[in-house]
């Protein structure tokens, strides 16, 4: 048994709409006969007809208990993910959308191109599209697993949500390369990856949702946003305001040539600057001066607009070790976490120093060797070094405390 119950994803919503649209479909499933659905299969996609409103009832019903709580349960740790950037408003207009679009692209191809035999049921469609939505805009979120092959062996891990997107589309693709391409479950699954994708783009695209800087996109390097231009009409040169998810140089180039339009009337305001290219013009600055109050103000900024995904690599490294210098490793925590996400060189180094502070600063051992686990190979040798003399201090840490507790116990 393989059981998905929760995630790191920060969820700044409580999920309202998700335990609604949870509640909807164990109501409708007790009082469609749990299953048995002969005087209501008006509400499933029906294959003979075109019926809109079938689009949306279909993917709250379903055929069994097993196959209710089996959606349910992704459709818990997804809609967390989810809702919890969106709101509950959001998530509900979301949700519907998904279910029309994967009603639609399910029944009009079944109606036009065959006989129009059969019917299809159940959430999965909407919550392979969920699951899109989140590969897309949180990868590196972990979903959390229980686990249990028998009753000596089980427990939890946590797999991120794109490697979770990865094994189930490769599952159901060779399924369809297995069978063949008709209607079918493995079909109808794909074809909600499908319909998740545009939706999970367009709200990227037009910042309908606040990623943070964590989305698919800017963690490969590529600019997700438009980069918006207001021309003067004395000057023809224009002032560029960077989103989250600009690249460097248009940052760089921000921070270092903006310019306010002179007002055309008297008392008109001039246009605002961008918070992003504000805070990383402060940022720099004070690592530069090595004015440490000032950098920690800056960084916050940062954080709160969330532009430290535009921040390089370099520029973080110089602010972690000015406030190792400083002792500051409460507030160094933080740059060394954003470098440890990072698919860069000094990521497994940024591992150890968060390793480091947590046992030696935070008297924490088991959230040391969890961090140093977290590291990718392959480590060179001073890496692999420095991280054994880590865990075995981690180690030795544990069966300290460990044996504390037994002797206050005896």
């Amino acid at each position: 048994m393989f059981l998905p119950y929760g995630t790191d994803a920060p969820v700044y919503r409580y999920p309202v709409a998700t335990i609604g649209i949870i509640a909807t479909n164990t109501g409708l499933f007790l009082l469609t006969g749990m299953g048995e659905y002969g005087a209501h299969d008006w509400l499933i996609l029906e294959f003979d007809r075109i019926n809109p409103f079938q689009w949306v009832s279909s993917a709250f019903m379903h055929a069994s208990w097993s196959h209710l709580v089996g959606n349910m349960v992704f459709l818990w740790c997804f809609g967390l993910v989810i809702e919890g950037k969106l709101g509950w408003q959001r998530f509900s207009l979301l949700y519907l959308g998904l279910a029309l679009a994967d009603g639609a692209i399910g029944q009009i191809p079944m109606f036009v191109f065959s006989d129009g035999q059969g019917g299809a049921l159940g959430a999965s469609g909407v919550i392979f599209a969920l699951l899109a939505v989140a590969v897309i805009w949180a990868p590196q979120n972990d979903i959390h697993f229980f686990y249990m092959w028998s009753w000596f062996f089980c427990g939890t891990v946590e797999i991120p949500i794109s490697v979770i997107a990865m094994f189930y589309f490769a599952v159901e693709f060779l399924q369809v390369a297995w069978t063949g391409i008709q209607m079918s479950t493995p079909v109808l699954h794909l074809l909600g990856m499908s319909v998740g994708i545009p939706f999970a783009i367009f709200m990227l695209k037009h910042q309908l949702v606040d990623c943070e800087g964590w989305d698919l996109f800017s963690r490969l390097g590529f600019q997700t946003f438009i980069v918006s231009r207001e021309s003067d009409q004395s000057e023809n040169e224009p002032v560029e305001k960077c989103r989250v998810g600009a690249t460097l140089p248009t940052l760089l180039t921000a921070v270092r040539s903006h310019r306010y339009r002179e007002p055309n009337s008297v008392g008109a305001a001039p246009p605002e600057r961008d918070p992003c290219a504000t805070a990383f013009e402060s940022f720099t600055r004070a690592v530069h001066a090595n004015r440490i109050d000032e950098a920690i103000v800056s960084f916050a900024r940062l954080r709160e607009h969330s532009c430290v995904a535009a921040v390089p690599d370099m520029a973080l490294v110089a602010y972690a070790n000015q406030l190792l210098n400083a002792n500051r490793h409460a507030d160094r925590l933080l740059p060394l976490r954003f470098l440890s996400t990072r698919q860069s060189k000094v990521s497994n180094n940024a591992l150890l120093q968060i390793a480091l502070i947590e046992l030696r600063h935070n008297d924490d051992p088991y959230s040391a060797t969890k961090v140093l686990a977290k590291m990718k190979s392959p480590l060179t040798e001073p890496v692999a070094n420095a991280r054994r003399k880590i865990l075995r201090g981690a180690n030795a840490r544990i069966r300290e405390l460990q044996a504390g507790t037994t002797d206050s116990m005896s």
